[in-house]
Parts: structure tokens; sequence; C-alpha cells
């Protein structure tokens, strides 16, 4: 199911945004209200929406990507994936590159956007104890994309009532699928990955550690981040001016044919050289102006309805 999001004013890139699980379309409401000028934007309602189907047959869950990619008219510059769908996505671009192909070429795009990814980088990262934490992670992330969208605030009770129905409803078919698609990340090559990607984290999602974000755009092999100040799992609808001025950036630096500075400084500030990265600030304010501190990537550790 796909959609897009009123056509822009004028003609410029074509971008296909994908939901997190137990999200929805509409969580890139409030981006697609502040999107940067000429972005032709289009949605995808995936099978592991809030209200979709309590489970499917299994199969490579990168495939609906790679189906949704194929019918959008007139091809897609860029994807944008939040929560599960940078799993699949990201899975999907390590598999190619390791097969020998060109991702870019493979999905028929010039870059991707991931937001709020899931990423860690040896099986020994997981451990048993941390099984029941995974459900709670769920549970909280049902609670922060209900109290997101309500753009008011809940009561606590109610709140959580909400949150365990949107749980009982996603069910532990879907619940399963991400846990799999986690757990397979320390396997996949990103190093091989060199189609231009972009990380956005914000600084204060409970749900994907930022810290993962940023250890994931040092691994690939031409990725570029930017790190949302007081900003929890869903940048697009909780920030979304910032969230858009960012994409934009990427896009600017996309058409010229390189990443965004920012990756530079993210390999530079996790190799102990934070002198380095001031000079690159330095180097953006003069190259950006004001719209550099709202793009600064500064590098630290570690919501539609289910934001996952």
């Amino acid at each position: 199911m796909l959609r897009q999001l009123g056509a822009p004013a004028e003609a410029g890139p074509r971008a296909l945004l994908l939901h997190g699980l137990g999200s929805g379309e509409s969580c890139w409401n409030a981006f697609a209200a502040h999107r940067p000028p000429g972005l032709d934007l289009w949605t995808a309602g995936l099978p592991w929406r809030a209200g979709g189907p309590f489970a499917v047959p299994e199969r490579d869950e990168g495939d609906r990507i790679t189906e949704a990619i194929a019918r959008i008219p007139g091809g897609v510059d860029v994807v944008i994936a939040h929560s599960y769908a940078t799993l699949l996505l990201l899975a999907r671009l390590a598999d190619a590159a390791a097969g020998g192909a060109d991702p870019a070429r493979e999905l028929g795009v010039r870059g991707v956007v991931l937001v709020s990814p899931f990423f860690r980088p040896r099986p020994e990262d997981f451990a048993w104890s941390e099984l029941p934490g995974f459900l709670e992670r769920l549970r909280l992330g049902a609670e922060d994309g209900i109290q997101v969208m309500a753009r008011k605030p809940l009561d606590p009770d109610l709140r959580a009532e909400m949150a365990e129905h949107a749980c009982a409803q996603l069910g532990p078919h879907w619940v399963v699928r991400y846990l799999h698609a986690y757990l397979r990340t320390p396997f996949l090559r990103v190093e091989q990955v060199n189609l231009p990607v972009h990380v956005i984290v914000g600084d204060r999602d409970p749900i994907a550690p930022p810290a993962e974000g940023e250890l994931l755009a040092a691994r690939l092999g031409n990725a570029s981040i930017d790190r949302i100040d007081d900003c929890g799992h869903t940048p697009m609808a909780e920030r979304p001016e910032r969230f858009s001025l960012a994409v934009r950036r990427f896009l600017t630096t996309l058409s010229a044919g390189h990443p965004p500075a920012t990756a530079n400084r993210v390999r530079e500030h996790i190799d102990g050289h934070p002198d380095r990265c001031r000079d690159q600030e330095a180097a953006e304010r003069t190259e950006f102006g004001d719209d550099a501190s709202l793009l600064r990537g500064r590098q630290h550790q570690h919501r539609d309805r289910f934001q996952v």
C-alpha cells in the first residue's frame, strides 16, 4: 500500500518512507509538513504496521522494501527508514554488498537515511539476561509512541493501559521477527556498504540506544550522522524541523557526490581525536552558517503508536 504525501510545489528528489514496528504511515506527517523544498514523499503501509495482520507467512521482509521501491512511479532517490525498518534495509544493503553487487544498483536508489537504528557488532553483545528487558523495551516503545502522537499529557495509567493493548495487538509473531533481525546485525558486513548512508538518532532515545547508531555510522563504508538533542525515538515527529534540516543537508551533499562532513567527525571522535572534531565543526559553520548548530552530530553514549 503506497501513498504520496501531497505533490511538492517544485520538482525535486523522491523519497520512500518506511515506518517501524507497530507504527504506521502517519508517523511521517509532521516531517511531511516541514519537508525540504521539492522533496516528493511516498509512504508504504507495511505488514508490521499498527492494526496490520497478526501474523504473515515466513519470508524475507526485505523483499517488501524492494517491491515498494520498484512500485514508486519514476523511481526513488532516497529511502528513509525508521526503527525496525532500518534492520531490514540494512540487511538488504549488506547482503547485496557481500554478494558482490552494488547496493545502489540493486535497490535502484542513490542513498538511504536510517532513523533510530539498532546495531550491535558482536554476537556476545546480546545476553540471555536481556530477554525480559527486550519485551519491556517494546512496551516502553508503545507508551512513548502513544504520548508523542497524543500531543498533550496523558494520564500515566491510561497511557500504560493503551500501551499494553497495543502490545497485545502486535502479538508475539512480530516481536520474534524483530529480535531475529536485531540478533543478525553482528553478522552483517556493513563496512562493505559504500552507498551513502545518513544516520539520525535522538539523544534521549529509550528504545534504540543512540550509541548503537553512532557505532553503525562509524562502521559503514560511506556514512554520516546527526544526533538531535532533547529527542527520543521518533525524531521526525518530535523534532520535525530539525529532522527535515538534517535530511535536506544529506540530499544536498548527495547531489554533490560526497557524504556530509559529519561522517569524518564520527570516526574521529570514536578514535579519540576531539580537536579534529572541533575543527570540522568550525568548517561546517563557515559552509552552512547558523544551520550548523542544528546539524552538529555531537557524539555521546546512549514514538504513530507503538514505535520499534
